[in-house]
């Protein structure tokens, strides 16, 4: 492993660098500069540091040669590292490697040993051997190329042919990875299908189904074959119908007819990534395919898009935000601009790019809610899809949930044939499982394990599962965040999943039920309980405040979601809503802004999140509003999508955030401190006790003890508290744990620093800051790149098929200036 501040020193000496990193260079070098002459100076006056060197030219010396090492202030140091970063490649490259993988004609048809016993189907359903075909640049120092796992990866399904009978359409999938320093590396592929005109695959193709129909037709099949059978009868009348294993809708194309069909193979085309900016990668895979010259035109090389997302797109630096230019739709069409932003560090929430909005599409409310309790227990979770990128979203998505715990163990989102074995391992695991892996049916009987079907919106649960604290509660602001945006979902369970608390026991039941209410009369006896609710609480609050809803100011009534055994919260609402009049009225006459400090805030459970938690000011009504309303709503371009998708993402995320805050918002009352060095503890660090579990369980609701005293013995809880307790002797300590108690003294702030532990729910109150930050990203532009423009002297005027690219002008990086 290169070491990255020597790495960065030895790019600038052996070649000439972009003019963006030598503008970093140069406000280095200003920073070392000032840095070194504070020594100089503070040496000269006789200070009496050690770690100085006597004389003012040796100081100024020593602090340059060390990169400087004492700077003057933390926050020069924080700029110092940054800077640093930023000049290294490794930091600031959007993508490191291009890569085309498929069939290499040279080695021709190579069965896939990986993807188990596959003898008994089909050619054309067999998987077969890929290879990376090319890959630019050749190599980078900071992650190696990894040949067989992008493979393996980027054609998860192994090498596969079609015929124009099939659905070959081209299809987008993410895929993460985790090196041996235990970082994530991301990869985003577009799998297409090319027409084989080389005679020879075709024929080995027709040779091998012929030896197919010969052995079905002489009853030579082998042993999964024959057990095939034994669950179906197998027609002979082959090729016409071709039905094998009774499997009918798929024996037509299953049959590659030489003479008629055309034949067609896998390829894929992949960005490898540090940061998961999966829409970009998206985009610009899906639009250089279809850029792709079929015939003479206008337009530019896919060599000049490639170098641009190569070495002349950049990541933008943390709390910043850079416009870039990606392919268009159309060769001839002017480049696609596109905004990349990144979060500030310790002060607002990771970068996310996956949309949450299709995860609660995917699953519903109450299953989210159920998957993430599996996850935070570390439970073994294996989801299921017959979309790959589907499984990609979901994981990604409930494992950001988990802010500010991080996932520690196994994480595969897509596994490939080649590595099931990691499912009978004995740990905690997250993976997915393509819908059509013979594992996927095996193994979703286990009753230990968490199985999402993602396409059936069913989950199977472990035994025992505690319930989430403030569950229903919890979900009603999620659906009225949903509801806000105009989320597409199916709604037909959320009446039941909201209301329907007689099957459940009560919201705080011990126990989750392992499926998913439904029904159309539990529906309309939920309907019918909401609809009384909130009648309730708009008597009570008429009652109190001097006219109808509709005549007060400044206050935005919106359908009461709520719990409706809990008729005693329903006066907090009401009083709520009488203050939130006033609080309105207190900022029009140039009161504290929502979400400030003094702003006393209600613990009522829900019903009034949108006016709470506002993002947008234009909100529907109610449901049947957002109904109406949805038929005119305006169609989104897919990048006002993507924007508005990062807006759903921080309002939900905040919501999940400020549930851990109200859990452990005292939870540093019960850190264990140690009273040894920092080497003595971490030798020890696994037979000490650093937590006081018994002590904090007992200050919690006793129907929440359950879920909490499970997750208190999680390696995500222990991990949150070793990097607690190694904050006394960092200097920097972890950034989601600064984020995380900056939250939890935002909390104390608003209600005192002797709060106790609050039994109702309080919502959400800080999303709209962190929107406000997101939005002046996207408003203000900090850096732009110029749009990809020609480096090759002469382009092939059409390709038949995706080429290989120029080695030449790929695998180095040209001194160029492409930066405003």
């Amino acid at each position: 492993m290169y070491n990255l501040e020597q790495s960065s020193n030895e790019q600038k000496t052996d070649k000439q660098i972009m003019t963006a990193r030598e503008n970093v260079a140069s406000r280095l070098s200003k920073l070392m500069l000032s840095n070194s002459n504070s020594n100089s100076n503070s040496n000269s006056n006789g200070s009496s540091n050690s770690n100085s060197i006597n004389g003012s030219s040796a100081a100024t010396t020593a602090a340059t040669m060390s990169m400087v090492q004492s700077p003057t202030s933390p926050g020069e140091q924080s700029e110092l590292n940054q800077l640093k970063r930023d000049a290294d490649p490794q930091f600031s490259r959007f993508a490191d490697y291009f890569v085309i993988c498929g069939l290499d004609l040279d080695t021709g048809l190579e069965p896939d040993r990986f993807a188990g016993d596959n003898l008994h189907c089909s050619p054309l359903d067999r998987a077969y051997k890929s290879k990376p075909l090319a890959h630019y640049p050749e190599n980078v120092p900071w992650n190696p190329f990894d040949a067989h796992g992008i493979c393996m990866l980027s054609l998860p399904q192994g090498l596969r042919f079609r015929t124009q009978k099939h659905n070959i359409e081209p299809k987008f999938h993410s895929f993460a990875t985790t090196r041996e320093d235990g970082k994530r590396c991301y990869g985003f592929s577009l799998v297409f299908y090319e027409e084989i005109r080389n005679r020879n695959i075709c024929g080995a193709i027709h040779t091998l189904q012929s030896m197919f129909i010969t052995e079905l037709s002489n009853g030579q099949q082998t042993h999964s074959l024959s057990r095939i059978k034994q669950d179906g009868p197998v027609s002979r009348s082959l090729p016409r119908h071709f039905k094998v294993a009774g499997q009918a809708p798929q024996s037509a194309q299953s049959y590659y007819d030489i003479s008629k069909d055309k034949l067609y193979v896998a390829k894929s085309i992949s960005l490898i990534c540090q940061a998961p900016y999966a829409f970009a990668a998206e985009l610009f895979l899906k639009n250089l395919y279809r850029c792709l010259p079929r015939q003479p035109g206008a337009g530019i090389s896919l060599e000049s898009y490639v170098y641009n997302i190569l070495y002349e797109v950049m990541l933008p630096q943390p709390g910043k935000s850079i416009r870039i230019y990606l392919p268009p739709t159309e060769p001839h069409l002017p480049a696609i601009a596109l905004i990349l932003q990144r979060p500030a560090l310790a002060t607002e929430l990771p970068l996310l790019d996956f949309p949450l909005r299709l995860l609660f599409s995917y699953l519903g409310v109450e299953c989210v809610i159920q998957l993430l309790t599996c996850v935070l227990l570390e439970s073994q979770v294996l989801l299921r899809s017959t979309d790959y990128q589907r499984l990609m979203i979901v994981g990604e998505s409930i494992t950001s949930l988990l802010f500010p715990f991080i996932w520690p163990h196994v994480y595969a989102p897509i596994l490939p044939a080649a590595l099931h074995h990691f499912l009978d391992a004995p740990v905690p695991f997250v993976m997915g499982l393509h819908a059509g892996c013979e594992a996927a049916h095996k193994i979703g009987s286990e009753a230990a394990l968490c199985f999402v079907d993602i396409d059936k919106k069913h989950i199977q649960l472990p035994e025992e599962l505690p319930v989430f604290p403030h569950k229903m509660d919890f979900m009603a602001e999620i659906i009225s965040v949903l509801d806000k945006f105009e989320i597409e979902r199916d709604r037909a369970q959320e009446p039941s999943l909201k209301n329907g608390y007689s099957m459940r026991g009560g919201a705080d039941a011990m126990i989750s039920s392992c499926t998913l209410p439904n029904g159309v009369q539990a529906a309309r006896r939920s309907k019918e309980r909401f609809q009384q609710l909130q009648e309730t609480v708009y008597t009570l609050s008429n009652s109190g405040g001097g006219g109808s809803p509709s005549q007060m100011p400044g206050v935005d009534y919106q359908p009461l979601v709520a719990h409706p055994s809990k008729i005693d919260h329903v006066p907090r609402i009401a009083d709520f809503l009488r203050r939130k009049g006033g609080m309105r009225a207190a900022q029009a006459g140039g009161g504290s802004p929502v979400g400030s400090p003094t702003l006393s805030l209600s613990s009522s459970p829900v019903g009034i999140y949108q006016d709470v938690d506002a993002v947008d000011s234009t909100l529907p009504p109610s449901r049947m509003g957002s109904l109406s309303r949805r038929a005119e709503k305006p169609t989104l371009s897919a990048v006002e999508q993507y924007y508005q998708d990062l807006r759903i993402n921080n309002s939900l995320r905040e919501i999940f955030l400020n549930r851990f805050v109200h859990m452990f918002h005292a939870y540093e009352y019960f850190v264990i401190y140690p009273n040894q060095a920092k080497d003595e503890w971490l030798s020890n660090r696994e037979t000490l006790q650093n937590f006081d579990k018994s002590s904090f369980l007992s200050d919690q609701p006793e129907h929440h003890r359950a879920f909490l005293s499970r997750f208190l013995e999680s390696q995500m809880f222990a991990t949150l508290i070793d990097n607690k307790i190694l904050a006394m002797w960092e200097p920097q300590p972890d950034e989601q744990l600064q984020l995380f108690d900056q939250r939890i003294k935002l909390l104390r702030r608003r209600h005192g620093e002797n709060m106790i532990c609050a039994t109702s729910y309080e919502p959400c109150v800080l999303s709209q800051d962190s929107q406000q930050c997101f939005e002046k990203r996207l408003n203000c532009i900090d850096i732009e790149v110029t749009p990809p423009s020609e480096i090759l002297s002469n382009r092939a005027a059409y390709f038949r098929s995706f080429p290989l690219l120029e080695k030449g002008v790929l695998n180095q990086e040209c001194a160029s200036s492409n930066y405003n």
